[in-house]
Order: C-alpha cells, then structure tokens, then sequence
C-alpha cells in the first residue's frame, strides 16, 4: 500500500509567503515619512492562509500541495499589480473579492480532500473491526 507524501513542509512555506505577502500589501507609505497599517487589507489576505493551516495537519499530499500552490500563485497575480504596480487605495476591491473566493476555494478542495481520506482511512478500518468481530 502506498501512503500520501507529507508535504507540511511545503505548507509552511506557503503559510510563511502569504503571511508576508499579506503583510507586503498592507503596509503603504504615507506621504513622505512612514507607513500606515490596513487592517482590513491585512485581515483579508490572512484568511486564506488561516483556513489553509487549519486544513494542514489533515490533509496530506497532493491536494495540500496543490491548493498552497493554487492560493500562493492567485495571491501573488492578485497582490503584486494591486499593491506594487497599479496602487489606488484599494478602490477597486480587488484584493477583497480575491481572499474571498481563495478562501471558497481552499475550503471546497481541502474539504474535499479531507472527505477522501477519512473515507479512505476509515473505509480500511470499519472492515479490519467487522473481520476481528466474526
């Protein structure tokens, strides 16, 4: 029988990425000294991130690696020409409507995952009790 890889490693990083990318975008200079703090920017590129490492210690494999990389690679096509190249304040709401549909994205896949592997595993061990019971 061949087990899922364990691909936690890869979640951290990718917890770790979009932490600081989230952070990246919520700190904007203000006028010509210091920066200010967007908390709802922040709080709102977190979410993915939180509801992906809830999911990490449960789901192992491909699915992990491919919803961190899925949310990873969104975040940065999002936050990058937001944040960096185009900046006008956020009036766009771009960058909410993205964290929310990566987060229905993260939920329904990793939810999907988990599904799989608590059938998978406990499928094996429902039949393993019913032989030892007879």
């Amino acid at each position: 029988m061949q087990q899922n890889p364990d691909f936690r490693w890869f979640a951290w990083f990718i917890i770790a990425a979009g932490a600081a990318l989230s952070f990246a975008a919520a700190a904007v200079p203000h006028f010509a000294a210091g920066y200010r703090l967007h908390l709802g920017v922040l709080f709102a590129g977190l979410l993915p991130y939180v509801v992906y490492a809830s999911f990490s210690d449960v789901v192992r494999g491909w699915a992990l690696l491919a919803t961190g990389a899925l949310l990873l690679g969104i975040d940065l096509g999002v936050k990058i020409p937001e944040r960096f190249l185009h900046y006008d304040g956020y009036a766009s709401g771009r960058i909410y409507i993205a964290s929310l549909v990566m987060t229905l994205v993260a939920v329904v896949v990793l939810g999907i995952a988990t599904r799989r592997e608590h059938r998978w595993r406990g499928g094996k061990e429902e039949k393993e009790e019913k032989v030892d019971k007879t």
